[in-house]
């Protein structure tokens, strides 16, 4: 695996195993439309056909007191409250740890927003985008790398024009 896992609890280690494990699966199986290219650098991201990839607990302190997680370069950093159950009684972890897999690949935030809300239940951590989200998905004309969205209908598509979902209207 080219996910090099660095200073989590146990608990947390095996639970960071068991999301990959998932991931992995919806990678072999895509629950919807996922342009090739994106799907081809996610795969080598977690097999190791790419360069090593730190990811790394980064606790509850400095970085990760509001956050679930943060990406830059090759590292990426998971913040405690993904593991923590929500509201809804599960934890984030297994829609952030993609999510953050799909900035890795290249991906901008409406690509990670759409494809996690696309792959992944509430119950697996996924979550609408928030107000900020929807601020950066203006400043960034509605594009992603991968896809696109109508912001009157919220519309989300691929550049093949498939369908991969259409946001609730934001809060």
């Amino acid at each position: 695996m080219a996910l090099v896992i660095r200073g989590f609890p146990p608990d947390y280690t095996r639970a960071v195993r068991q999301a990959l494990s998932l991931i992995t699966s919806r990678l072999t199986h895509p629950p919807g439309p996922i342009p090739g290219d994106l799907l081809t650098e996610v795969r080598a991201i977690i097999s190791g056909r790419r360069p090593t990839v730190d990811l790394v607990y980064g606790g509850d302190q400095g970085v990760c007191a509001v956050p679930y997680s943060r990406s830059a370069g090759y590292r990426l950093l998971l913040c405690q409250r993904t593991f923590l159950p929500e509201n809804d009684g599960h934890p984030r972890l297994p829609a952030v740890l993609f999510h953050e897999l799909v900035h890795i690949a290249r991906g901008w935030e409406l690509d990670a927003e759409a494809f996690e809300n696309a792959w992944f239940s509430p119950a697996e951590g996924a979550r609408p985008p928030t107000r900020g989200d929807w601020t950066t998905f203006k400043q960034q004309d509605y594009q992603g790398w991968w896809v696109h969205m109508d912001p009157q209908t919220r519309r989300v598509t691929d550049y093949a024009d498939r369908y991969i979902l259409t946001f609730p209207a934001p809060e």
